[in-house]
C-alpha cells in the first residue's frame, strides 16, 4: 500500500496455533498420568521397602508391570491414533497388578499390598478411559 508516496510493508501472517482437539488433551492426561504410575511401580518396592515374612523383597513384580506400563503409555504418546490396542493392554497390566496382591504376593495391608492395589487401580481407570475415547472417537469418524 502506498499512504503519501510511501510504500508501506505487507503484513505478515504468522500461523495460528490452534488448541488441540479434545480427544488428543484426554489422551495427553491418560498418557501422562500412566507413564508416572509406571515410573511409580519401579521405583515403589524399593521407596516403601518392600519385604515378606521370608526377609526377601518381592519387588521384582512391580518393577517389570511398572516398565510394561511406562513403555507402552511412551509408545501411546509417539503414536495414538496407530495404537489403539494398547488400551486393553494396560487394561490387563493393571488388572494384574491388582489380582495378584490377593492371590498372596504380599500379605494383606502392608505397604506394598496397597500400593499395589492404588497404583493398579489408576492403570486400570486409565486404560479404561482410554478404550471408551477409542471407541467413541471410532464411532465419530
Amino acid at each position: 500500500m502506498v499512504s503519501g508516496g510511501v510504500r508501506l510493508p505487507e503484513a505478515r501472517r504468522e500461523p495460528v496455533e490452534r488448541p488441540a482437539p479434545r480427544g488428543e488433551v484426554a489422551t495427553t492426561v491418560g498418557v501422562v498420568v500412566s507413564f508416572l504410575a509406571g515410573l511409580w511401580l519401579i521405583m515403589a518396592p524399593f521407596a516403601l521397602d518392600y519385604r515378606t515374612a521370608a526377609d526377601a523383597p518381592p519387588h521384582w513384580n512391580s518393577v517389570y508391570v511398572g516398565f510394561a506400563v511406562a513403555v507402552c503409555s511412551l509408545v501411546h504418546a509417539m503414536a495414538p491414533r496407530e495404537t489403539p490396542w494398547l488400551g486393553p493392554v494396560l487394561l490387563a497390566v493393571g488388572g494384574w497388578l491388582v489380582v495378584v496382591v490377593f492371590a498372596g504376593h504380599h500379605p494383606a495391608g502392608t505397604r506394598a499390598a496397597v500400593n499395589d492395589v492404588v497404583t493398579g487401580a489408576v492403570v486400570v481407570a486409565v486404560a479404561l478411559g482410554s478404550i471408551v475415547r477409542t471407541a467413541f472417537l471410532a464411532r465419530r469418524s
